[in-house]
């Protein structure tokens, strides 16, 4: 296992931690998801039910988008096209980073689109695991790509941040095969301190205090 690339990871996260914590947590706690006093449900609509929740993963992806245009996080910045389906994409101009909704811990899947296949495919870091049938990508090199996943406490709007490393699409049904998963914390002190265990089978992390995602909307290739 090339250690060297988790931890290439691991820095390059340390200052996304704070901003993306931040960022979620204000878009978990808006109106939208909420239902209306009783005092303005005569002239507020109501999208708290579940047939919103496509709205209400709609309306974060594009709160999010719209706070970290506003705010400073070096080496970062925003890319993609947000105007084709709300995507949101980040890069420090070595690592690109597609932000997803990942609900109850799920991975979306690539689908049949060349290019999300494309990204899905980085070279692993253990050699062993080149047994997923590796191609060269349509776009850009094939060691740089990964997924952030988003998903918010239904109860509290609070969020949960998982950052994986996929190394080739869903295959014949199965889950997408990462060789780098981890639940990001919430600061950068934090994340400093984790210490990565590879082992002969997979990444072990130490993540202290480490919760699961409820689920929270629907999700969807762009976020």
């Amino acid at each position: 296992m090339d250690n060297g690339g988790v931890e290439r990871i691991k820095q390059a996260m340390t200052d996304l931690c704070e901003p993306l914590y931040d960022c979620f947590a204000r878009a978990g706690v808006a109106k939208i998801h909420l239902r209306p006093d009783e005092s303005e449900r005569d002239h507020v609509p109501d999208f708290s039910g579940r047939e919103y929740k496509w709205l209400r993963t709609h309306y974060v992806r594009a709160h999010v988008h719209h706070d970290l245009s506003k705010r400073n996080v070096d080496p970062w910045r925003l890319s993609g096209n947000h105007r084709r389906n709300g995507e949101l994409w980040l890069t420090d101009g070595e690592l690109r980073a597609r932000v997803l909704h990942g609900p109850s811990g799920d991975i979306p899947a690539a689908g049949r689109n060349l290019a999300r296949r494309a990204f899905y495919r980085n070279v692993p870091l253990d050699p062993r695991q080149m047994q997923f049938g590796m191609q060269e990508p349509i776009f850009g090199p094939m060691n740089d790509r990964l997924l952030i996943l988003w998903d918010l406490d239904a109860a509290t709007g609070e969020p949960t941040l998982r950052v994986v490393r996929p190394i080739g699409p869903n295959l014949h049904g199965r889950r997408v095969p990462v060789d780098v998963d981890f639940v990001l914390p919430t600061t950068a002190e934090e994340l400093s301190s984790m210490e990565f265990f590879p082992s002969d089978e997979e990444i072990h992390l130490n993540i202290p205090n480490e919760e699961e995602g409820n689920e929270f909307g629907a999700g969807g290739i762009s976020g």
